[in-house]
């Protein structure tokens, strides 16, 4: 009997892939991202932010509309004043954040400590408005880590400063050394004190830590006008309506490091709270309970971990490490108390935290940003015409797209790697 052989059945024919929906290609992102790939979207996201910049520098200068209307009738001119104006705002950017090349060519050609000093000012500059956004940024972000939502990073350096103004007038007959010493423990007691009472409120009632920070701000923006303007930290002669702290006398002022580069010496306080920062995330048994409290409270409470002695230790250290930075602005930049001590750099230091991904080394590298954005920007308001209020527009700007991962795996189509699931 003959046996015929069957043709092989055809395989079937595939369907349409199903399409994903936002939510699951949002969770692929997320999970590219945390495979070893975050680096490439805060990359990605500088890029996109300059990019959109350069969009708006576009839109809000006056000459470079006006050549654009006539794109169509002298295409080169439009191309050529776009181009000469966003390259004269980089630029500028660049020489007043980094360095000048004509000053450093003339630093070259004349090597003396003053021609030096000129043609670096612009990256101390960047390094000075980088210095306190970076400890305070790892302070806060000591806080995040901890799922401690700290936004009194402003009322915890008016504590640092008061209490590190006030040893160093108190106290002038000290040597440099332990002058400052005891300056920058008093301000780690302020910051403490100022992070401690939110803490306890968490811990102990359940409160809002992000309502009572909130207004703890306002409270020690108030504290800080009464002592400027009705007691002995107010400076003499100085008027009520705009007061002032006393000035800090030189045993306590954080002197330059070096005579050719204006940098203080609060830079080398600021690296070694960023070694100490990483150290007690990642090397300690504290930031080990403060990390599992903060991502999983469930595991926390299995481990036998305390949750709220975490959370009143996460509030004290960072209030600590904010007070840190209210030194070194008071001893080494400011000089002095003012009403508007630390707001600004209080604000800046949450975006810090974020854009640096909540890791202390991330935290510098995003306050050398935006230092670098602060210092560069009125030379590139002066080169280019631009407002300087643009620069804060970038800021945020790269603050939006880095907070927003799964937007930037979306727009520049990031794929899920393989294995990243497991």
């Amino acid at each position: 009997m003959v046996i015929e052989a069957q043709a092989p059945a055809a395989p079937p024919r595939p369907g349409p892939t199903p399409r994903r929906s936002v939510r699951d290609a949002a969770a692929a992102a997320y999970r590219w991202i945390g495979t070893r790939n975050q680096g490439v979207v805060v990359l990605l996201s500088l890029v996109t932010g300059f990019a959109v910049s350069a969009v708006l520098i576009v839109a809000t200068t006056a000459d470079i509309r006006i050549a654009l209307g006539g794109l169509f009738r002298h295409p080169g001119n439009a191309l050529a004043v776009t181009g000469e104006g966003l390259w004269s705002f980089y630029t500028g950017l660049f020489r007043g954040a980094i360095v000048d090349p004509e000053m450093l060519g003339r630093a070259f050609a004349d090597p003396s400590v003053a021609a030096w000093r000129r043609a670096l000012t612009p990256l101390g500059n960047t390094i000075t408005a980088a210095v306190p956004l970076a400890i305070v940024g790892v302070g806060l972000a000591i806080a995040y880590r901890s799922a401690a939502f700290n936004m009194g990073a402003h009322a915890q350096m008016v504590g640092g400063g008061i209490g590190a103004s006030w040893v160093a007038f108190g106290l002038p007959g000290l040597p440099w050394l332990p002058h400052v010493l005891l300056a920058i423990v008093a301000a780690v007691v302020g910051g403490a004190l100022c992070g401690l009472l939110p803490g306890l409120l968490k811990a102990v009632t359940g409160a809002s830590e992000v309502i009572v920070t909130i207004m703890f701000n306002y409270v020690m923006a108030n504290v800080l006008v009464f002592l400027l303007s009705s007691t002995f930290f107010r400076a003499e002669g100085n008027g009520v309506a705009n007061p002032v702290g006393r000035v800090t006398p030189p045993s306590a002022a954080l002197t330059d490091l070096v005579p050719f580069l204006p940098v203080n010496a609060g830079a080398i306080v600021a690296l070694l709270v960023v070694v100490a920062g990483a150290v007690l995330l990642n090397r300690s048994r504290l930031g080990f309970e403060m990390q599992i409290a903060g991502a999983s409270p469930r595991a926390a409470d299995v481990a036998g971990i305390r949750r709220k002695v975490v959370v009143v230790w996460a509030f004290v250290i960072s209030g600590a490490v904010c007070g840190i930075a209210g030194a070194v602005q008071v001893l080494g930049v400011s000089q002095q108390l003012q009403v508007e001590f630390g707001h600004t750099i209080g604000t800046l230091g949450i975006l810090v935290a974020f854009v640096g991904n909540t890791r202390p080394v991330g935290v510098a590298a995003a306050a050398l940003l935006y230092g670098a954005l602060q210092a560069g920007g009125l030379t590139a308001q002066l080169d280019s015409g631009v407002s300087y209020q643009l620069t804060n527009v970038m800021q945020s700007l790269i603050v939006m797209f880095v907070t927003a991962p799964a937007l930037i795996a979306a727009i520049y189509r990031l794929r899920e790697r393989q294995g990243a699931s497991r």
